[in-house]
């Protein structure tokens, strides 16, 4: 069949456009990076801005598919983002990213419906109660909160929605929870499955996009489960690593498993325990700002910067590089903790450097790693997901830290993902699963070079001696 799936991944740090044949075959991508703003109040994103990106990403995409139908559009989205919409669907407060609102998530937390929220739920609440404290002019007005990809979505098909991961963890936001602290219930969006179909293009958006009002619009989810399932990782004993933004551990289990980190739900009955390394995967893109790259040539800078780095042996020749660009979560949590260089040296380069980064990130990786595999035991399958996955270099530092092998795929895993989600709406699937099956390519294996061995312990036991020495 010569129809394409659209996916629409909306990243933390980019935007990503992916058409999909039914088979999960990448037929075309279009990326832009998102412009972040900074003022004294934080670090945050413009959601006009995102929208404006879709359309010309979708427009684009659509150009390259030619006479091939779109038949339909699923959602991929970064959690934690925040967006909150007056009566009109008109944005009052863009998503923040600092900590503005820990106190009211603790609370939220601490109340016993509350435990058994998502995350991200607990942080988009917690969110709302902070503006209704400290803005209550502007929280007076908001009738919609929603997350990135919720956001896209009411922009797409009007609807109110979010995935069950993302919200309550489950069918029904907790009731009690919401008369503790006087929340109204619409105020947050109705939880749904991410194979449900939400409906189809406002005449608004059809008319931006260029396409037919009656294309379909599925509900989706946040962008770790996308990635989870665009890779392939789905069922118990599975685990996905995204070099993205951040560099994040997710493993598969069956069943709870006590003291450990749950993230949230694989719908309708699996759990995903895991870690996150902040900005972890962000590190290389930060290097090339650093040295000056611009955004515009940074394909071919990172191609450039891999090639130079490859020719410095494993160890970066006595460098290492604590990754904490915006703190550390897991294995610890250290939200005071910020990234360093050692052991600098006269005859050392920018490409000694960049390996330190990318050593430096996959050390923070095994750290979670052991981690998590501690909580689900040794995975039956290790797949390897993110724009860091493009990099051969990395992708073997990687395998080497972790001394295991890392199966990976092309660059559209989270796209994929909800590429997928869609296929089983549309009932071209019957389950995520067996869609994951006929639709995940497994591109290659990255495979630890065995004469790296000892290079890479030695220097993972110096990285973790220096992380020990600048605790904070």
């Amino acid at each position: 069949m010569d129809d394409l799936l659209l996916g629409i991944d909306l990243g933390t740090t980019r935007l990503k456009v992916s058409a999909f044949a039914f088979d999960g075959t990448l037929h075309h991508q279009s990326a832009k990076r998102h412009t972040e703003h900074r003022d004294t109040t934080g670090a945050w994103q413009d959601p006009d801005a995102w929208w404006r990106d879709v359309v010309d990403l979708v427009r684009a995409v659509r150009a390259a598919a030619g006479a091939r139908r779109i038949a339909g559009i699923g959602l991929s989205g970064r959690g934690g983002a925040g967006i909150f919409l007056d009566a009109a669907g008109q944005v009052l407060v863009p998503p923040w990213s600092d900590t503005r609102h820990a106190a009211w998530q603790k609370r939220l937390r601490e109340h016993p419906a509350g435990q058994a929220l998502a995350p991200y739920a607990t942080a988009l609440a917690a969110k709302y109660l902070w503006l209704r404290e400290h803005r209550p002019q502007t929280a007076a007005r908001i009738r919609r909160a929603c997350h990135a990809k919720d956001f896209l979505l009411y922009r797409l098909a009007g609807e109110h929605l979010t995935d069950w991961s993302s919200g309550p963890d489950g069918a029904h936001w907790p009731t009690a929870l919401l008369e503790a602290f006087a929340v109204e219930p619409d105020l947050l969006p109705t939880p749904a499955l991410p194979w449900q179909l939400a409906g189809t293009l406002t005449p608004a958006a059809a008319e931006a996009l260029g396409l037919p009002i009656a294309t379909p619009v599925a509900v989706g989810a946040h962008d770790g489960i996308c990635a989870n399932v665009g890779a392939g990782a789905t069922r118990p004993g599975d685990c996905a690593i995204t070099l993205g933004t951040h560099a994040v551990v997710r493993a598969v289990a069956s069943e709870p498993i006590a003291d450990a980190n749950r993230f949230y739900g694989l719908p309708p009955d699996r759990h995903v325990y895991g870690g996150n390394g902040l900005m972890g995967g962000r590190a290389a893109d930060w290097f090339l700002d650093l040295i000056g790259s611009p955004e515009e040539e940074r394909t071919a800078a990172f191609a450039r910067m891999d090639a130079l780095a490859a020719e410095v042996p494993a160890g970066a020749e006595g460098i290492r590089f604590l990754p904490f660009l915006d703190g550390q979560i897991a294995p610890r949590h250290r939200p005071r903790a910020r990234a360093v260089f050692a052991g600098l040296g006269i005859g050392h380069g920018a490409a000694h450097a960049y390996r330190a980064v990318l050593e430096g990130t996959a050390f923070a990786v095994r750290e979670i790693f052991d981690q998590v595999v501690g909580w689900t035991g040794e995975p039956h399958r290790l797949r390897l997901t993110g724009s860091g996955a493009r990099s051969p270099l990395w992708r073997g530092i990687l395998a080497g830290a972790l001394e295991r092998p890392l199966d990976y795929s092309d660059a559209a895993v989270e796209g994929r993902g909800a590429a997928i989600f869609l296929a089983v709406a549309l009932g071209i699937h019957p389950d995520f699963d067996r869609a994951a099956d006929a639709m995940v390519p497994v591109v290659g294996t990255a495979e630890p070079v065995v004469s790296d061995r000892a290079a890479y312990r030695l220097a993972f036991a110096d990285w973790q001696r220096l992380n020990r020495t600048v605790e904070t």
